[in-house]
C-alpha cells in the first residue's frame, strides 16, 4: 500500500512538475520576459495596435488571376452599373434595376470589357448576387461572375470569376 502511495505521488509530483506553463496574452499579468505590456508585445499581439478596417472593396478573379480594384464606380439610373478598371482591363456590367436581395442575370445591355486593348463586346452570361442593400448610405454588397466574348471564337474568352464587393457606394 504504501509502495502504491509513494508512485502515486512520484508519479504527481513529476506530472506537474513537467507541466509546461502556457503563455497567455489574455491573463492580466505582465511576463516581462515575453511581454512589452501586459498582455502585448513581445510573443503577443502588438501593443498599440489598430486593426485596420475595410469598410468597401471590389475583388474578383480575371482570367484565374485575383485581382483588387480601388477604381470603380456605382451608377444607378435606373439600373444598377458597376465599373471597374486599371491599366489592362475596363470592365462594364448592368445588374438591372430593384434593389431585392437574391440572385438575377446579369443585363446584356450596357456590359462590356476591354482587356489588353482587346474589346469583349458580347456577355455570354453573368449572375449577381444581392447581399445587401443599404438604402440609407446608398451601398450595395453582393457576388458576381461574367463571361464575354470577342465574337470571333469561343476561344476569345474573358472570364471574371469569384468577384465580391462590399459597401461599394451608388451615385
Amino acid at each position: 500500500m504504501k509502495l502504491r502511495l509513494s508512485i502515486s505521488l512520484l508519479f504527481f509530483v513529476l506530472l506537474f512538475a513537467c507541466q509546461k506553463n502556457e503563455q497567455s496574452c489574455a491573463d492580466g499579468i505582465l511576463d516581462p520576459e515575453k511581454e512589452e505590456k501586459i498582455d502585448c508585445g513581445g510573443v503577443c499581439p502588438p501593443c498599440n495596435f489598430t486593426p485596420t478596417e475595410v469598410s468597401s472593396f471590389l475583388t474578383m478573379k480575371i482570367n484565374g488571376v485575383k485581382t483588387t480594384f480601388d477604381n470603380n464606380t456605382l451608377l444607378k439610373s435606373p439600373e444598377f452599373i458597376l465599373s471597374f478598371n486599371n491599366d489592362t482591363i475596363d470592365v462594364k456590367l448592368n445588374f438591372g434595376s430593384g434593389d431585392s436581395l437574391g440572385a438575377r442575370a446579369v443585363n446584356v445591355v450596357y456590359s462590356e470589357a476591354i482587356f489588353n486593348q482587346e474589346a469583349y463586346p458580347i456577355l455570354n452570361d453573368g449572375i449577381v448576387v444581392f447581399s445587401e442593400v443599404n438604402t440609407t448610405q446608398n451601398e450595395l454588397s453582393g457576388f458576381f461572375k461574367a463571361r464575354f466574348t470577342t465574337g470571333n471564337t469561343l476561344d476569345d474568352t474573358l472570364r471574371i470569376t469569384e468577384g465580391e464587393f462590399q459597401n461599394i457606394k451608388w451615385e
